[in-house]
């Protein structure tokens, strides 16, 4: 059973809000540059109150020739040659990101490059296939996943998701690396009020009407597919045997 837009679309705005924060906190600006999505992305993030504060500027660079122009993409990676990595590429992603970031003077720039379909399937690249760039200060990281289940819109909906996921995931992974580790004896500083709060929302969203996670589908952030290892089993032996026999 696939996942309702309406789950996808409120987790959506959970990450959103969570990204929000975090900018808002650490005093920090955004921009995304968009391809396939279309400026959905961008709509998400501005649909939260007070965005002005911490989102610039976004980009629709739909076209290979717009993302040369508008955010510098050298355009030797969309040559047509055997070997060119093509707009939907980490290459791309990454060079999407750190444009929009250095053209809006932002703290951080989400792209996003994929293939909605129902067409645009190549040779190694199928329908569903997504690179989402992320340009954190000076972190730079590009990450792809595919979902090949939906049509159109549902793939505009969950490539938005991932990106926003993504960019939570490089968030945590970069100021984690800054943090000094805590000495010997000394303990760590419970989680804040909002960290709970958010927590217990996002565990709230990724759970569908039948229970299961919404991303189930997608493949991992290593872009295998994901596999669930079986529980150990917790019974002892011999505990069924009647000792009176």
């Amino acid at each position: 059973m696939l996942p309702r837009v309406a789950d996808v679309a409120e987790e959506a705005s959970i990450h959103a809000a969570k990204l929000a924060r975090r900018l808002k906190q650490e005093r920090m600006s955004l921009a995304t540059a968009e391809s396939c999505t279309g400026g959905l992305l961008t709509s998400i993030l501005t649909d939260i109150s007070g965005a002005s504060n911490w989102f610039k500027r976004g980009w629709i660079t739909y076209s290979d020739k717009s993302k040369e122009e508008e955010l510098g993409v050298d355009e030797e990676l969309f040559d047509k040659e055997e070997g060119s990595a093509g707009a939907v590429s980490k290459e791309v992603a990454e060079a999407m990101a750190t444009g929009a970031a250095e053209r809006a003077g932002s703290d951080m720039a989400i792209s996003i490059t994929g293939i909605a379909g129902p067409t645009g399937e190549t040779e190694g690249k199928a329908i569903g296939l997504v690179w989402v760039g992320v340009q954190l200060q000076d972190k730079l990281e590009a990450r792809s996943a595919e979902f090949g289940h939906g049509d159109r819109y549902r793939n505009k909906e969950a490539f938005a998701n991932f990106a926003l996921r993504t960019a939570l995931h490089i968030w945590d992974d970069h100021f984690s690396e800054e943090e000094p580790e805590a000495e010997s004896g000394e303990e760590e500083d419970p989680q804040n009020e909002d960290e709970v709060n958010d927590t217990q929302q996002l565990d709230s969203a990724l759970k569908t009407v039948s229970g299961g996670n919404i991303l189930d589908n997608v493949v991992d952030w290593d872009g295998e597919p994901e596999t669930k290892e079986e529980e150990p089993s917790t019974t002892i032996p011999g505990a069924d045997v009647d000792w009176d026999e």
